[in-house]
C-alpha cells in the first residue's frame, strides 16, 4: 500500500513539473524560487518541484491562451456574419483574405530556424543590449522620448563649473562615468516651449495671418513673443512707480493682458507696425495707471486686475475685461493639448517645476539648458538657490540699500557664465544706454527703496525701528562703509564695448562683482540679437527665511531674526518669475525639497496660480525599464541579468522616483 503510495505520488510530481516547464523571452530567464540540488534528485529517485514565477504563468496564459479563445469567439462571430452579406462583397472579403494569407505566410521564417521548446529554454545566448543613445537629439521628435541624449563630461564642467542642478554630478555621473541625459516626455515638451520663445517681429506683416488663422497655435506663440517685448519696453518707463511694479513683477498679470489682446483680431489690426504697437501699449498702460492708481486694488492676480480695471478702450474698440474673469487666459485649445495638458494654461513666459524629491524636476531643467546651449542660446543659470541662503557664503550689508551682498558667490556665478557662453561673450555689444544704472547692491536708479520702512500692524513697529538700537560706534563704521561701497563698476570702466569686459572685472574684483551680476543680466534681458535662457533650480528656497542671521528681523514672528532672501542682493535678482521681461527668450524655474522632510511645496505658496506649475511624477514604466537599461550598460547599477519582473517591481517600490531608484541600484544586485 505504501510502495503504491509511493509510485502514485512520484507520478504526480513528475506530471507538476512537465506542466510547470515555461518559455522564457529571449532576453530574459526566469529562474525558480526553489529547486533540488541534481545529486539528491538521482540518489532519491524522486524529480524534485520546481516553482516558477506566477507572473510568468500569467503572461504565457495572457499571450498563449486567451489570444486562441478570442480567436475562436471572433471566428464564429464573422461565420454568422459572413452568411448575411451580399455574395459580391462575400466574394471580395474572400479574396481579400486570401492575399492577406499569402503575404504572412511569405513573411514567415524558415522552420528549420526555429528551435523547439526544449532547446529555447535551455538556451545561454547573452542579453542583447537595447539602443538607448540618440544620435542626432537637436532635431526634435516625438519618437526621442525614452531615449538618451549622449553628452560629453568635458560639455558639462563647460556648462557647470561649480555646481550643477540637481545630484547629478553625485548620482549619475560620478556612478556612471557617463554624461547624459535621458528625453522624458516633459523635458521634450520644455524643449519645444524654450524653442518656440523666440522672437519674430515680421509675424504682424506675414500676408496667410488672417481673421480665420489667427487664433492657431503657431500664430499665437509668434504674436505672444513679439508683443511681449512691446509691452515690457512701455512698463520700464514706469518702473519707479511702486505699485505699478508690484503688479507686474511677475508674468502673471502681464500674460493674462496679452492673451485677452490676442483674442480679437480688431486689436491685432491695430498692432501691424513697430510705431503701431509702440501707441498701443503706451495708451494701455497709460489707462491702466489711471484707474489703478484710483482704485489702490490688491491687483496680484487678473481675476482682481479685470475687475478693477473692468475695460480698456483702443480707438473705436471697447475691449471689456469683465468677460474673462473667470477665464484669464483663453488660448488656443491644441496649444493646452500639445503641451502639458490641463495642469498648464499652454503658454506664458514661466515655467515652474515642482514635486517630490527625485521626481526629475532637475533633469527637466537639464535637458532645456544642454538644447539651449548647444543651440547657440545664451543660457544664466542659478544651479541651487539654497546654497545662496544658506552660510555657505560670506555677506556684507550695504548701508545705504539695506541690501545684503556676497561677493564670492557673485564671482563663482560670473565665472561659470563665462564658461558656458564664451562664444557669445566676445561679440555681444554693450548697450550703454542700459549701463551704469545700478550700484553696487544692485539697486537700480530708478527702482523703489527695495528696503522699505513698512508699518507691521499686528506688531506695531516700523521695520526701521532697529535704528534706535544701532551705537555711535556702529554708525561711524556705516558711515565709512557708505563712502567706500557708493563707488560703482562705471567707475573702473566707463565705456565697455563688449559684455565680457564687465564680467572680467567682477571675476577679478570681488568688491565689485554684485554690480557686474546686474549689468550683465540687464543686457541679457534687453537683448534683441541673441537668444537668452534663464534657469533656476531651487527657486522656492527664495522664499524662505535664509540662514543668515541679523537682529533687525528679531521683530518679525515669521523671519525670527534672519534675512529674507528679498534684502539679499543675488536671491532678488532671480527670485521673480519675470520671464516676460526678457525681450528674446524665456525663464524656467524648479523647486528643490533639498534637506526638507516630507516638504509639499505647490506654486500657490509662492502666489503664483496652480497652472503655471507643472508637477512631476518620477518616470511611467516604460521610461523606468530605459532608466535601468542605462545604468545596467554604463556600469552604474552593479547587478547580473535582471527579469522585466525585477524591473516591474522595482518601479512599484520606487514609483517612478529616479533618487529612489538610484538608492537601490548601489544596493540591489542580484534579481529575484
Amino acid at each position: 500500500m505504501k510502495l503504491a503510495a509511493s509510485e502514485a505520488f512520484k507520478k504526480l510530481k513528475l506530471k507538476h513539473y512537465q506542466q510547470a516547464k515555461v518559455t522564457t523571452t529571449k532576453f530574459y530567464q526566469t529562474k525558480p524560487f526553489f529547486s533540488m540540488p541534481e545529486q539528491v534528485e538521482k540518489e532519491s529517485g524522486v524529480l524534485a518541484p520546481k516553482r516558477v514565477n506566477q507572473v510568468d504563468l500569467f503572461k504565457r496564459y495572457t499571450y498563449e491562451v486567451l489570444p486562441a479563445l478570442e480567436q475562436s469567439v471572433e471566428l464564429d462571430l464573422l461565420e454568422k456574419v459572413f452568411q448575411k452579406v451580399d455574395p459580391v462583397v462575400r466574394e471580395s472579403i474572400t479574396q481579400a483574405y486570401i492575399r492577406k494569407q499569402v503575404e504572412q505566410l511569405a513573411q514567415q521564417p524558415d522552420p528549420a530556424s526555429i528551435k523547439d521548446l526544449e532547446d529555447n529554454t535551455k538556451s545561454n545566448m547573452p542579453r542583447e543590449k537595447a539602443k538607448l543613445f540618440l544620435q542626432n537629439w537637436l532635431d526634435l521628435n516625438p519618437i526621442q522620448i525614452g531615449k538618451w541624449i549622449p553628452l560629453n563630461y568635458e560639455l558639462f564642467k563647460k556648462t557647470f563649473k561649480f555646481l550643477s542642478p540637481g545630484d547629478f554630478q553625485k548620482n549619475l555621473i560620478e556612478l556612471s562615468k557617463n554624461f547624459s541625459l535621458m528625453m522624458t516626455d516633459e523635458g521634450f515638451k520644455t524643449i519645444d516651449y524654450v524653442d518656440s520663445s523666440k522672437r519674430i517681429p515680421q509675424i504682424f506683416n506675414y500676408k496667410k495671418l488672417s481673421k480665420d488663422n489667427f487664433k492657431k497655435e503657431g500664430y499665437f506663440i509668434i504674436m505672444f513673443n513679439v508683443l511681449k517685448g512691446d509691452f515690457n519696453d512701455e512698463l520700464k518707463k514706469h518702473r519707479n512707480n511702486e505699485l505699478f511694479q508690484r503688479i507686474f513683477a511677475t508674468s502673471v498679470n502681464f500674460d493674462a493682458l496679452l492673451t485677452v489682446i490676442l483674442n480679437h483680431w480688431e486689436l491685432i489690426q491695430q498692432l501691424r507696425t513697430p510705431e503701431q504697437r509702440k501707441e498701443f501699449f503706451k495708451s494701455l498702460v497709460d489707462q491702466l495707471l489711471e484707474k489703478i492708481d484710483k482704485q489702490q486694488p490688491n491687483a496680484s492676480m487678473p481675476e482682481l486686475l479685470f475687475s478693477t480695471v473692468k475695460s480698456l478702450q483702443f480707438k473705436d474698440f471697447t475691449l471689456d475685461l469683465t468677460q474673462y474673469v473667470n477665464n484669464p487666459f483663453p488660448v488656443p485649445k491644441t496649444l493646452i493639448e500639445n503641451r502639458f495638458g490641463e495642469q498648464y494654461y499652454g503658454y506664458s513666459s514661466n515655467l515652474l517645476f515642482y514635486g517630490d524629491h527625485g521626481a526629475g524636476k532637475s533633469g527637466v531643467l537639464m535637458q532645456a539648458i544642454m538644447y539651449a546651449q548647444q543651440t547657440g542660446w545664451i543660457v544664466a543659470v542659478v544651479p541651487s538657490g539654497y546654497n545662496w541662503t544658506s552660510l555657505k557664503y560670506e555677506a556684507k550689508r550695504h548701508p545705504k540699500t539695506g541690501l545684503y551682498m556676497q561677493p564670492k558667490a557673485a564671482q563663482e556665478w560670473l565665472e561659470q557664465f563665462k564658461e558656458a557662453n564664451q562664444e557669445h561673450l566676445k561679440t555681444f555689444q554693450v548697450d550703454l544706454s542700459l549701463y551704469g544704472k545700478f550700484n553696487l547692491s544692485g539697486v537700480h536708479d530708478n527702482d523703489p527703496d527695495p528696503c522699505p520702512n513698512l508699518y507691521d500692524e499686528r506688531r506695531q513697529y516700523h521695520f526701521k525701528d532697529f535704528e534706535k538700537f544701532i551705537t555711535k560706534e556702529e554708525r561711524d563704521f556705516e558711515e565709512a562703509q557708505d563712502q567706500i561701497m557708493s563707488a560703482r563698476i562705471t567707475l573702473k570702466i566707463p565705456k565697455p564695448q563688449y559684455l565680457q569686459e564687465i564680467i572680467d572685472y567682477g571675476i577679478s574684483n570681488a568688491h565689485y562683482a554684485t554690480n557686474a551680476v546686474y549689468e550683465v543680466m540687464e543686457q541679457l534681458y534687453n537683448t534683441e540679437k541673441y537668444k537668452v535662457l534663464v534657469a533656476v533650480d531651487g527657486i522656492n528656497w527664495f522664499y524662505r527665511p535664509s540662514q543668515l542671521p541679523s537682529f533687525r528681523y528679531e521683530s518679525d514672528k515669521d523671519l525670527r531674526g534672519h534675512v529674507p532672501p528679498y534684502h539679499m542682493s543675488l536671491p532678488r535678482l532671480f527670485m521673480h518669475f519675470d520671464g516676460h521681461k526678457i525681450k528674446n527668450g524665456t525663464k524656467i524655474t524648479a523647486s528643490s525639497i533639498y534637506k526638507l522632510f516630507q516638504h509639499d511645496f505647490q506654486p500657490k505658496h509662492v502666489l503664483l496660480p496652480q497652472k503655471y506649475g507643472i508637477k512631476l511624477n518620477g518616470a511611467p514604466l516604460d521610461m523606468f525599464r530605459s532608466f535601468c537599461e542605462y545604468g545596467i550598460q554604463t556600469g552604474m547599477w552593479k547587478c547580473d541579468e535582471f527579469s522585466q519582473t525585477t524591473i516591474e517591481q522595482f518601479w512599484m517600490e520606487t514609483q517612478g522616483n529616479y533618487f529612489e531608484a538610484i538608492k537601490c541600484m548601489k544596493v540591489h544586485w542580484r534579481d529575484i
